[in-house]
């Protein structure tokens, strides 16, 4: 690490405990500044909404903890900037202290934080902390920030309006706002709208032609979206769209190869035992069978994945095994000291034994 880097992180840590020594009235506005300055840039945009994934969401608890000193020392010394006071109070949820979780929320959202609202009406929906679930309540944040912008409220107001809790029941509105979410970047929105207009879910016989309900292309496009930025569940969704799941011959191979080859970039085991299976049958790629049992068998050391669900994992379609592909297979196996007979190209109880050890 260079001595800038070292220099920027030492301070990083020194800074907001030097200003917690000192009386609030001793700070200089300088000082108070920079301590503003040093929680938004740590804590990032306000949020209301459902992270990406586990991880992300981890990342995000460790900056509000690195965040908070400095958070604390900015309002102590006198800032007023509602961020701020939204970074305290997504500090005080993570935590547990609601009361005081709600108070710096409602601080937020009267000076112009929509994320506030949204995550005001979150405790007053599930009933957070010393609150009981209150959906009336809920709606009237939920709209305050739809109104403000923040697709996490636009999202949740759609799903109230499709279960009719604190609105009327309203498919028209609920797609209405949730394309409004999904348009606003929202992954969740995006995903979930795109489900929607795949299978039509939640609607009497799967479609509602009024809304243009199913529409195969715009789910892709949403789906899309979300997958972009990282919804793994879109890429698996988008994988197994573009799949021969419709039969032999259909879908997008291009497509299917794409997206199976971006779940195996975000860690899923079973997304390299489909990535497999597009090589041994050359669907978006030239057909190679050694790459393919070589994927098979990553798939399979995993532990969590089986032979039986090994093949067109992601897809619908699947076919006998190649032969070339069962004998690389059969290769690999013997040469792990786990297969003993005929290579024949024949995946019959040898080498599913064989196949079964590989996660010892």
């Amino acid at each position: 690490m260079n001595w800038a880097l070292k220099m920027k992180r030492y301070s990083t840590y020194l800074f907001p405990c030097i200003l917690m020594m000192l009386p609030s009235a001793a700070l200089a506005q300088d000082d108070v500044a920079e301590a503003a300055a040093q929680c938004l840039e740590l804590a990032g945009p306000p949020d209301a909404g459902v992270p990406l994934s586990e991880d992300l969401q981890e990342e995000g608890f460790v900056a509000l903890e690195e965040a908070e000193p400095f958070c604390r020392a900015a309002i102590d010394g006198g800032a007023t900037d509602p961020l701020l006071y939204f970074n305290m109070g997504a500090f005080h949820q993570l935590y547990g202290d609601h009361e005081e979780a709600m108070e710096a929320f409602q601080y937020a959202a009267d000076n112009g934080v929509a994320a506030a609202q949204t995550k005001l009406g979150d405790y007053h929906l599930f009933g957070i902390g010393p609150l009981r679930r209150d959906p009336e309540t809920a709606v009237g944040y939920f709209e305050a920030g739809a109104e403000a912008g923040d697709p996490p409220a636009l999202m949740t107001l759609g799903l109230l309006h499709r279960i009719g809790m604190g609105v009327p029941r309203d498919n028209a509105q609920m797609i209405d706002l949730m394309a409004q979410a999904a348009e606003g970047g929202y992954h969740f929105a995006q995903f979930r709208l795109g489900q929607i207009y795949l299978t039509g879910e939640g609607f009497p016989g799967g479609a509602d032609t009024s809304l243009g309900i199913p529409n195969r292309e715009e789910a892709a496009r949403l789906l899309a979206l979300a997958a972009e930025q990282g919804n793994i569940e879109a890429v698996l969704e988008l994988a197994k769209l573009h799949s021969e799941v419709d039969g032999p011959g259909t879908g997008d191979p291009d497509a299917q190869y794409r997206w199976t080859q971006a779940a195996v970039e975000a860690g899923l085991d079973e997304a390299v035992g489909a990535l497999g299976f597009l090589y041994e049958r050359g669907r978006g790629v030239e057909a190679d069978p050694e790459r393919a049992a070589e994927l098979y068998v990553e798939a399979l050391e995993s532990g969590e994945v089986d032979i039986d669900d090994l093949r067109g994992e992601v897809g619908g379609y699947v076919p006998p095994w190649d032969r070339q592909t069962a004998i690389a297979f059969q290769l690999i196996l013997q040469e792990r000291g786990l297969y003993r007979g005929a290579i024949d190209g024949i995946i019959g109880p040898g080498s599913r034994a064989g196949a079964a050890a590989l996660d010892d």
